[in-house]
């Protein structure tokens, strides 16, 4: 019975050794061109995995993913094979997801949504070779659009729109790639106007109207290239003015602005 025993045994740890033998040999394998080819995993110094996926001809095919030195899942990157398109997930400590979207090579391509460590959306930008292109959208936590804004490759251009919590317009403000140029329309939250004028090439243009929030002008202000009569104490009644708006607001936090830059980890 010992020698049956003893027998199983060998087998057993045989077997379990080829077991191990042959997983280390589909892990991590390189053909004779030094090419990655299959399954491959890569580690930490300190033994917690960095990445895992596979390779063909030594480039990523299918669901790679990227963790942290601390152990936890960073990114999950879907490489679609004969294709630059790279369909990425990045995700917070807690593992909620903080970015998703397309990469074409390493940059940022179509539309990307962006979202708090507590998985609200706060952003939808559409980007074109990785700068902004298109329609943005910012929202407030409960789910309300507070901002529109339209980019033509990295640069605001046309009209921006900001909203209250209520659905109410905010401010309309007329943009020509990264410069003011058109209407700036400031509005209480009664959608009763504030401050009515327009920008001419990044500077006040014409004449300017101030209005009580009651709706009653409050002043008139005619600008000549950006100048006007007692431009300090314009200023600083606006500056209170848009405080206020500011205050009605409430804070939502953007994407930090280097997630923007961030391109999908190298392997």
């Amino acid at each position: 019975m010992k020698k049956v025993t003893s027998i199983f045994l060998i087998l057993f740890l045989t077997l379990s050794y080829i077991s191990i033998a042959q997983t280390n040999r589909e892990l991590n394998q390189t053909d004779k061109k030094g090419q990655k080819q299959g399954y491959w995993k890569k580690f930490y110094p300190n033994g917690n995995i960095q990445y895992e996926g596979t390779f063909k001809n030594n480039k990523p095919v299918g669901l790679m993913k990227r963790y942290s030195p601390e152990g936890f899942l960073k990114a999950e990157l879907n490489y679609i094979e004969n294709s630059e398109k790279i369909y990425a997930k990045f995700f917070y400590p807690n593992q909620n997801i903080e970015a998703e979207g397309l990469y074409i090579g390493r940059l940022k391509d179509s539309i990307w949504h962006f979202y708090t460590e507590d998985n609200y959306l706060i952003n939808i930008v559409s980007f074109k070779l990785d700068k902004k292109h298109g329609l943005e959208e910012k929202y407030y936590f409960s789910g309300k659009i507070s901002e529109k804004l339209l980019w033509e490759e990295g640069k605001k251009h046309g009209l921006s729109i900001r909203y209250y919590e209520n659905g109410n317009v905010m401010m309309r403000i007329a943009y020509n790639m990264d410069m003011l140029d058109g209407e700036y329309n400031v509005y209480n939250s009664e959608e009763n106007i504030l401050i009515q004028g327009k920008y001419s090439n990044n500077k006040r243009e014409g004449k300017w109207i101030y209005y009580k929030n009651t709706g009653h002008i409050d002043r008139e202000v005619v600008y000549i290239n950006g100048v006007a009569e007692n431009q300090e104490e314009l200023e600083r009644l606006e500056h209170e003015q848009l405080e206020m708006l500011e205050k009605n607001k409430g804070k939502i936090p953007d994407p930090r602005d280097s997630f923007y830059n961030t391109m999908p980890p190298g392997n």
